[in-house]
């Protein structure tokens, strides 16, 4: 009996190890929906409410900043508090606030909403990306997860219009959407609430974890040089998925109904691009493979802004007629989407698991800093100057993420993954 132990433990192991991914892929799924639908609600208070626009405005920074603040007070606590307790808070949290937005009536829910997704988010997203950490062996395995997960996330900001779409087309009030959202998230709460997770080994370093922890991480040259990759991809990334529909209108002369179907496009590029790395990403090189999708879409941006520099826009009211170059544009997506989740990888399976959350809490702010900046950069250049002008802007960063790439490998390289037996 004793020898045939050995044989039934890794099959167990196995199930579990699969059981945290699905779970974890599905935690992602819910918090996506919940955060790319925003401009649904914005639109639908402003309705339903008599709010004005300014008002409504304020639900993004209630989401944005709770995040941002969550992320600097509470993220680098996650190992203290547990990263499976961490997650089933935030998926409780978001389950709860959408099912008494779907009972009760009056703008005031939707801030409360709002606070509850961006704080349940930021534990949440702490917990994910360290909890990777625990159940792979390798950099590839640790690389290919991310990717998946990421590609997860772009999934949900996918199927989130999807789930308004259908209640109001059933003639249903928008917040009786959140009753759907409710039960997908009260469903990934049991799927993790039944799945057993080990964390041990970041238990036993609880002195790992917390605010000064989060910023000793920045003595370390290669946290400095992620820091500094992450910004400027965020910046590209956000610079196209808040322009792209405005470059579409302007430049083309797509209906706006058109040019903003093209934008679930360019987000539907990013998953795709995402789930193939993350089957890729244990058979090719990350760098070679990383400075290729950034070439290809440095080459595609140059191409479009050359072709279309005196581009009279048409008058394109049908799907039938947009034009070739305008769709794809919109698969840009797909060169830059494996590049943030690879990066983050790199970064984490260097570090220590214990300090994976801490890492996680500058990942969340930068990155923020990061999408704001490249959002304003562009819609100040498109004002003062054209929005085609404007997306040349976008090339810069691309060269600099390009260039520091190779210091960020070099960096890293010095730094060995640490085993796991997951």
């Amino acid at each position: 009996m004793k020898g045939r132990r050995p044989l039934i433990n890794p099959i167990r192991l196995m199930s579990s190890t699969w059981k945290v991914r699905i779970s974890l892929a599905l935690n992602f799924f819910v918090f996506a929906i919940l955060l790319n639908t925003v401009g649904i609600v914005i639109a639908r208070v402003i309705e339903s409410y008599g709010v004005d626009d300014a008002v409504a405005a304020s639900l993004e920074a209630f989401k944005d900043l709770s995040i941002a603040a969550a992320s600097f007070f509470l993220a680098s606590y996650i190992p203290r508090f547990g990263y499976r307790r961490s997650m089933l808070a935030g998926l409780l949290a978001v389950t709860l606030a959408s099912m008494l937005v779907a009972l009760v009536s009056g703008f005031w829910v939707t801030p409360v909403l709002y606070m509850t997704i961006g704080v349940s988010f930021a534990l949440m997203k702490g917990a994910v990306y360290s909890t990777i950490g625990l159940i792979t062996k390798n950099q590839q395995e640790h690389t290919s997860l991310m990717n998946i997960l990421e590609g997860a996330f772009q999934v949900g900001a996918l199927t989130g219009p999807l789930f308004f779409s259908l209640a109001l087309s059933l003639h249903f009030s928008w917040n009786q959407t959140y009753w759907l959202i409710a039960s997908v998230s009260a469903l990934a709460f049991l799927l993790l609430l039944t799945t057993p997770l080990d964390e041990s080994e970041v238990a036993a370093h609880p002195e790992q974890a917390g605010i000064v922890e989060m910023f000793k991480l920045l003595r370390l040259p290669m946290v400095w040089v992620f820091v500094l990759c992450a910004w400027l991809y965020v910046m590209i990334e956000q610079s196209f998925g808040t322009w792209l529909p405005t470059f579409h209108e302007r430049i083309f002369g797509l209906a706006p109904a058109i040019a903003a179907g093209l934008l679930s496009v360019y987000a539907g590029s990013i998953a795709f691009s995402r789930f193939l790395m993350g089957y890729l990403s244990k058979r090719l090189p990350w760098l070679p493979t990383q400075l290729t999708l950034l070439g290809g879409a440095f080459v595609l941006t140059l191409t479009v802004l050359l072709v279309t520099a005196n581009h009279t826009p048409g008058d394109v009211e049908t799907w039938n007629r947009i034009p070739v170059l305008a769709l794809v544009f919109s698969v840009m997506g797909f060169f830059i989407g494996p590049i943030y989740p690879t990066i983050v990888s790199i970064v984490l399976g260097k570090l220590e698991k214990p300090r994976h959350a801490s890492m996680t809490g500058l990942i969340i702010i930068f990155s923020a800093l990061g999408g704001t900046t490249g959002s304003f950069i562009v819609g100040f250049i498109s004002r003062s100057f054209s929005t085609h002008d404007a997306f040349f802007y976008p090339l810069i960063p691309m060269t600099l993420l390009g260039l520091l790439l190779f210091p960020y490998k070099r960096l890293a390289d010095r730094v060995a993954f640490p085993e796991t037996e997951a």
